[in-house]
């Protein structure tokens, strides 16, 4: 066992940790257990802006507030008609899908050959369009739907219902995506547009079509990503900041353009929240997973699965 010495406090952290591990402590696998079904939620959380990138080589920085849309668009319809949130979640994301289809139509399709930095104010700009909707409409203030759906037991480690549930619609929601992209003929269309914009063209491809159905779809997995996080978490106007940042780690991490880098980062990027959370103090985890990210960017650009003209 690792002494624990008063003066080392810098290391303190990492003792505690590898005598856990020495000693098969059973919060190490609690600690799995979290980080798993939180990266699965962030996986989903990606899918969209990665999609969008993929397709469009546009970054989308309105994707954490149009989390957030879907997030209130369940929220709102399951308390006010009291239809289940998981059906709600569905909701959210056709919703999502029509604004996603309008905004790509009247913001994004006239810049779509424009600079980038063209792209990047143009969507963030309804990215503070939408967060003051949200606040004119509802407000500031936290809301939630309390639900209690108890917890599973799995090896001596605990699973709260409501993360285990989002954890399953979230791996459904990207495996459902994947055979859609590669079995379906839009799916066929959308990956041939990301490979090349031009042949697609000369294929007799409506790009622009694809483009802003795209653009609908990848908002469409941001709303459902919304939908399912309110299953176990509180949210407001602002919560979409967070995602948004993870959401951008987790592609680059994952690889743009690739739904298993995104889901691979997502699980990697939550184990390391989960167990940093608990072992390290304050917000040290942040600098970790920042850490890894910069790292990433030095020796792999391309992500730990992406590859040139992956989708």
């Amino acid at each position: 066992m690792i002494a624990r010495l008063a003066p080392l406090t810098l290391f303190a952290p990492l003792a505690s940790f590898i005598d856990d591990v020495l000693n098969l402590d059973p919060l190490l696998f609690q600690l799995l257990l979290f980080g798993l079904l939180m990266g699965g939620i962030y996986a989903l959380a990606a899918l969209g802006l990665t999609m969008i990138f993929g397709v469009m080589d546009v970054v989308n920085f309105a994707h954490g507030s149009f989390l957030v849309a879907g997030m209130y668009s369940s929220w709102w319809v399951a308390t006010t008609f009291g239809i289940s949130p998981f059906l709600t979640i569905l909701v959210a994301a056709f919703v999502l899908f029509g604004i996603g289809v309008i905004v790509s139509r009247l913001t994004i399709e006239p810049i779509i050959d424009a600079p980038e930095e063209n792209q990047f104010i143009v969507t963030l700009g309804i990215s503070f369009i939408l967060l003051a909707a949200f606040e004119l409409i509802w407000g500031a203030d936290p809301r939630s739907l309390n639900l209690q759906m108890g917890e599973y037991e799995l090896f001596g480690a605990l699973l709260p219902a409501t993360q285990l549930y989002a954890l399953i619609i979230s791996v459904a929601a990207i495996g459902a995506s994947w055979v859609f992209l590669h079995y379906t003929e839009l799916g066929r269309a959308i990956r041939a547009t990301a490979d090349n914009r031009d042949a697609a063209w000369y294929m007799g491809i409506d790009v622009p079509r694809i483009d802003y159905l795209t653009f609908g779809i990848g908002s469409a997995m941001a709303g459902l990503a919304g939908g399912t996080i309110i299953l176990f978490s509180p949210f407001d106007p602002f919560v979409g900041e967070t995602y948004l940042v993870m959401s951008f780690i987790i592609v680059i991490l994952g690889g743009l353009g690739s739904f298993p880098g995104a889901l691979v980062g997502g699980l990697i990027i939550g184990i390391i929240e989960a167990y940093g959370r608990y072992y390290l103090p304050g917000t040290v985890n942040e600098v970790l997973i920042f850490g890894l990210f910069v790292l990433l960017l030095y020796f792999k650009p391309t992500g730990l699965l992406g590859t040139e003209g992956e989708q």
